[in-house]
């Protein structure tokens, strides 16, 4: 800015340097400047414009999501010159030859063209990501980079943590949902609670999706010391899914507000026990919430 602060009546210069990422010729950016004037507090001023590049990639990234465990991924982008451009494309190149494949599958390569990226697959769960390079004979690109990412995952989507949480006083209820990415639901064989605290339901199966109904029985909980309530728990679920025939799952229980949390000893507490768990309290978030 040229200056910090602007008269009545007075002017002002905003300088903005923009540095543009990725191969997108088309730009628009919004700046919000605030000000201590109570009539307009803050304003928006908006840029677009056309950034000149030599060529461009669409999309300008790469990204193969939920691809199952042990299979191959395909995705595929285009690359097109400016019309504007003399520049010519001289090489398309993968950096990791290892996990990704990559082929021209339209016209030549020093001109406008489309390509297909193979993901080789992965033995386990997690994303790889490599770049392509793309260099040119213009002035403006010389070189364009291409994020590529291929994320593997197992055939079902459920929930890890769980939380019972409290209304007006009582344990709430709670249907886990465990869905298939691929065909029907997994069949719940047996689900198994080794601490017996919960009261366990398997519902009937909707589409892709299997439910269990759990709630806690409330004169079990309530035999635990304190240190076992603000525990976690295991919760193991046995399922027709042959990637993940077994699930290890945990819950916590959220507990009445007389129940303190570990810590140095205090003495006699005649209010609210500060550290306590609020009734509202909740770890996590529910894919499938009820």
């Amino acid at each position: 800015m040229s200056a910090d602060a602007i008269p009545p009546g007075g002017e002002g210069e905003i300088k903005v340097t923009l540095r543009p990422r990725g191969s997108h010729a088309q730009i628009i950016k919004r700046i919000v400047v605030h000000t201590d004037d109570p009539v307009q507090p803050a304003f928006t001023l908006t840029m677009m414009g056309e950034l000149l590049v030599d060529v461009e990639a669409a999309p300008a990234s790469v990204n193969l999501r939920e691809i199952r465990v042990g299979s191959r991924g395909t995705g595929t982008f285009d690359l097109k010159l400016s019309e504007t451009t003399d520049a010519k494309i001289v090489s398309v190149t993968l950096e990791d030859t290892k996990n990704f494949a990559l082929r021209r599958t339209a016209g030549e390569l020093e001109g406008d063209s489309s390509y297909e990226v193979e993901f080789r697959g992965a033995r386990q769960v997690g994303t790889v990501s490599t770049t392509i390079e793309v260099v040119t004979t213009g002035e403006i690109t010389p070189k364009l980079s291409i994020r590529v990412s291929a994320t593997a995952v197992l055939n079902l989507r459920y929930q890890k943590n769980i939380r019972f949480t409290r209304r007006a006083g009582q344990l709430q209820s709670r249907v886990l949902r465990i869905s298939s990415r691929e065909g029907e639901a997994p069949k719940i064989k047996k689900v198994q609670d080794p601490d017996g605290l919960l009261e366990i339901e398997v519902l009937d199966p909707q589409g892709a999706m299997a439910s269990i109904r759990a709630a806690v029985n409330e004169a079990k909980y309530a035999a635990l010391d304190d240190e076992a309530k603000l525990g976690v728990h295991e919760l193991i679920v046995l399922t027709s899914d042959e990637d993940e025939p077994r699930l290890e799952l945990e819950y916590q229980i959220t507990p009445e507000s007389s129940v303190p949390r570990a810590g140095p000893a205090a003495g006699p507490v005649t209010g609210p026990v500060a550290g306590t768990v609020p009734e509202t309290a909740a770890v996590g978030s529910d894919p499938h919430p009820q």
